[in-house]
């Protein structure tokens, strides 16, 4: 009888026959692989926040097109007793967003309340439509029981304010003053180094060729997104770029229209009552100060008006020059809206 010496290697305590298993390794991921996931990981989120927030800001804008906003605070509803059937309105730039419209307001606000409280108009940015600026106007005029309107016109706001002034006049109200922050009277004051591409484009783009007309649509759209994601704003700038109505890359919206044929859309009803306030820094690089003082000049020849510099501020920036502008706007309502003044009782003499 042989005896038989079991192998420690096969040796198993549930029997010879059963397989002894393979111990298992964990492989770590490598560093440079691992920093290009978070990074790539980082950037998705960090896009995806940016997209976000244009998103909400073009419900904003679009909740808010054509409406009245009136800050709601301590200020205002102290000027709403004091100015009862009062009121301003802010009209903002070519292009300048809802939001950027309330920092202007914010910052005018303090000299406003001395007439009346203050509101501004939230319009996209993609096009206006003083009709429906006009409905939006007259409806919070029945709402708050108003009788007297102030604008302010934000540069291109101006011309609008002239408009919707002339409409208003007509159905009864009262505008008492229209103030010019940097308006240009009509297209030909504008300074932007953009204009003469603006007037060249109808020649220019045609020559461009597929892929300059795609380059140039897709920056276009990605220039002025209007609130949406890149992908979608750079979509409907390439097709805007391949209608063939549109001969302008840059002013391709109505406030093109607008611009450019301001002078025919007033119709000289605005009362000769109405004061009109120039503020406007004489080396404005966008608009022609002289050219648009002179342009008002002859367009209204015989409303008051009262002409304020503001030196070294730029174009239209009350939001960055908050107290150069109040004083400004203070010293133009003391000369064309003086408050009343009032006298004391004259005492005898004994």
């Amino acid at each position: 009888m042989t005896a038989t010496t079991a192998s420690p290697n096969t040796a198993d305590p549930g029997g010879p026959d059963r397989p002894v298993p393979v111990p298992k390794h964990t492989r770590q991921i490598p560093d440079m692989p691992r920093r290009l996931f978070f990074l790539t990981m980082g950037a998705a989120a960090a896009t995806t926040a940016f997209q976000a927030n244009i998103a909400a800001d073009t419900l904003l804008t679009e909740r808010t097109q054509y409406s009245v906003t009136t800050p709601d605070n301590d200020e205002n509803r102290a000027a709403a007793e004091n100015f009862p059937g009062r009121t301003w309105y802010l009209l903002g730039g070519f292009r300048v967003s809802y939001r950027d419209a309330g920092r202007k307001l914010a910052a005018l606000q303090p000299a406003m309340n001395k007439r009346a409280p203050a509101s501004y108009i939230g319009y996209s940015n993609e096009g206006i439509d003083v009709a429906q600026l006009f409905i939006a106007i007259q409806r919070d005029v029945h709402a708050r029981n108003l009788d007297t309107i102030y604008f302010y016109g934000d540069s291109f706001g101006g011309m609008v304010a002239v408009v919707l002034g002339s409409l208003l006049a007509s159905s009864g109200l009262k505008v008492k003053l229209i103030v010019m922050g940097s308006s240009p009277s009509n297209v030909s004051d504008t300074l932007d180094p953009g204009k003469e591409y603006i007037e060249l484009a109808g020649q220019v783009v045609p020559f461009l060729g597929i892929v300059g007309r795609i380059g140039a649509g897709i920056w276009g759209g990605l220039a002025n997104p209007n609130g949406q994601g890149m992908y979608q704003a750079a979509r409907d700038g390439l097709s805007r770029s391949f209608s063939p109505e549109s001969n302008s890359l840059i002013l391709s919206t109505t406030q093109a229209t607008f611009l450019a044929a301001f002078p025919e859309q007033y119709d000289g009803g605005l009362p000769s009552s109405t004061g009109i306030g120039l503020i406007y820094d004489p080396d404005d690089f966008i608009v022609n100060a002289s050219a648009a003082i002179r342009g008002w000049e002859a367009l209204l020849p015989r409303n008051p008006r009262f002409e304020y510099d503001v030196p070294k501020t730029g174009h239209a920036s009350p939001e960055i020059n908050p107290d150069i502008y109040r004083t400004a706007l203070s010293v133009v309502l003391d000369e064309l809206d003086p408050p009343p003044v009032t006298s004391r009782p004259v005492q005898p003499i004994f």
